[in-house]
């Protein structure tokens, strides 16, 4: 993410679904949005539409890595300007 990018205002995912293809070597990711402004002023935030995404096994293995390394330095209570150091 860029520093410039701000929590407010973005998506924040509320559901998934996934399915497979062993054969084509890909995962499908149905995914479902809120506005995260919904929670501040519900006139003001946006509807999303579903979204649906095929993601090849490489790819996929590459976001659980990353996924679960930010999960842990969650759960270890390490702020995102700490990595940048660590990592």
């Amino acid at each position: 993410m860029k520093p410039q990018d701000e929590i407010i205002g973005m998506r924040q995912l509320t559901d998934f679904q996934t399915d497979h293809s062993a054969f084509g070597g890909f995962v499908l990711l149905r995914s479902s949005f809120v506005d995260t402004m919904s929670y501040v002023c519900a006139d003001k935030s946006t509807v999303f539409a579903d979204q649906d995404v095929m993601i090849r096994l490489d790819v996929a293995k590459a976001l659980i890595r990353e996924l679960q390394k930010r999960v842990d330095y969650i759960e270890a209570g390490i702020e995102n300007n700490a990595v940048h150091l660590v990592d």
